[in-house]
């Protein structure tokens, strides 16, 4: 039996479309072939749409350890994410250094006078 999509399956923001059940993701209505990681990287970001997310707390979520090794392996594939996800707008991966990271929208600023 084939079950119908949910909007609980989908998380869209801006033009990036997250599906759940089927581990798709599409950025202005084409595919982006993400890996098992990355998709998980992403979701976590997704979960805590426009905050930061700790070093740590991500290592331990993606790989059950926290440490440098990690902490490269995390810095790795939020790089080949982003590369993935550059035509996303207005959201993107951000970097706090120090901090984390977050999958935060941009800041739309007035013209100047």
């Amino acid at each position: 039996m084939v079950r119908s999509e949910t909007p609980d399956d989908e998380l869209v923001f801006g033009n990036v479309r997250v599906n759940l059940r089927t581990f798709g993701v599409m950025v202005r209505d084409k595919a982006v072939d993400l890996t098992f990681y990355e998709f998980e990287l992403l979701r976590l970001l997704c979960r805590e749409v426009d905050r930061i997310v700790n070093y740590d707390a991500l290592c331990q979520s993606l790989w059950s350890s926290i440490g440098q090794k990690e902490r490269r392996r995390l810095s790795v594939a939020i790089c080949r994410l982003r590369a993935k996800l550059t035509a996303s707008w207005p959201y993107r991966v951000e970097t706090v250094r120090g901090r984390g990271y977050g999958f935060i929208a941009a800041q739309v600023r007035p013209a100047q006078a």
